[in-house]
């Protein structure tokens, strides 16, 4: 396939484990948060982790099924997680082949998860109504989802993607290699790789609610929710965010500190001013990660008013 499938190997499929240094929430930082734990081998023969959170008194009618974006794992998305429970909802969520507590040597492809997810679906086969949530990676998961389960009429997606090749059009600006990854995603997953997303929003009557921030550095607004507005599909809403870049979730004091912190902490890695494990834990001993992790209420009331309509 050529350099630009061996730069997005590189770069994308990789191994994602935590950096022990970073504080991640668990549940135990919240009182009274319930975390069910469980396991099974998907048809790769991987392990992979699922959970369950709630608080007591849920709503048991619905279901959020979180899709975690790309990265160490769904403790990365405590704080979402945490919040839509605290809102009442119980919430599933996994961890990806080669993601965080779960097997694999790295990420397969962009389409493992939706397989992942898939399967877990299909092992556990929830009564409730299933609302998939998801950012980034998870963001575009939650839209397969939509489209390939007729169980799912509503999805939340978060800086997503509408496929990865306009994913990648945001970093290559053409076409042409943009679509050379998506034949390479193809040919990793035949079943997921092939889904025709951009033919699904044109015509779908499942409700979909996509929030996107237009200054994202990583999923570029104008290929996917500036696509998708473009389509005009009335059961699918678009909302823009400011300033924001990929996290249109977090509250701006929560990004700019995030920024800062994570920033500054990987300018001494560079220069190797951080070389112990112990000299990278003291850096953030004194941030605590409610700083870098704080909600938007704003974006959650549009979540929550969707997902109760």
């Amino acid at each position: 396939m050529g350099l630009i499938t061996d730069l997005y190997k590189k770069n994308f499929l990789l191994r994602f484990d935590k950096d022990e240094a970073i504080p991640y929430y668990s549940a135990d930082d919240f009182p009274g948060l319930v975390c069910e734990r469980g396991s099974f081998r998907n048809t790769a023969g991987v392990t992979i982790r699922y959970f369950t959170y709630y608080y007591e008194g849920y709503d048991p009618d619905r279901l959020i099924l979180f899709c975690p974006g790309i990265g160490p794992g769904h403790t990365a998305y405590l704080a979402e997680i945490e919040t839509l429970c605290r809102a009442g909802r119980r919430v599933l969520t996994l961890d990806y082949t080669g993601c965080g507590e779960s097997g694999g040597h790295r990420l397969p492809s962009a389409n493992v998860p939706t397989r992942d997810a898939m399967e877990l679906l299909d092992l556990l086969h929830p009564e409730e109504e299933i609302i998939p949530v998801g950012h980034s990676l998870g963001g575009y998961t939650a839209l397969n989802l939509a489209h390939l389960l007729s169980t799912v009429t509503r999805a939340v997606i978060l800086s997503g993607f509408v496929s990865i090749s306009d994913e990648m059009m945001g970093f290559v600006k053409l076409r042409i290699l943009a679509d050379r990854v998506k034949r390479f995603e193809k040919k990793l997953d035949p079943q997921y790789g092939a889904l025709d997303n951009r033919a699904y929003l044109k015509t779908t009557a499942d409700r979909l609610l996509w929030i996107h921030s237009m200054d994202d550095p990583m999923v570029n607004y104008k290929y996917n929710a500036g696509q998708v507005r473009k389509i005009g599909n009335p059961n699918v809403r678009v909302i823009t965010a400011e300033h924001k870049k990929h996290n249109p979730q977090y509250s701006t004091e929560a990004l700019e500190t995030m920024n800062a912190w994570i920033g500054g902490y990987e300018r001494l890695l560079r220069e190797k001013q951080l070389e112990t494990p112990e000299a990278r834990k003291a850096y953030f001993a004194d941030k605590p990660v409610a700083r870098m992790t704080a909600q938007d209420s704003a974006v959650y009331e549009e979540i929550l008013r969707f997902i109760e309509a």
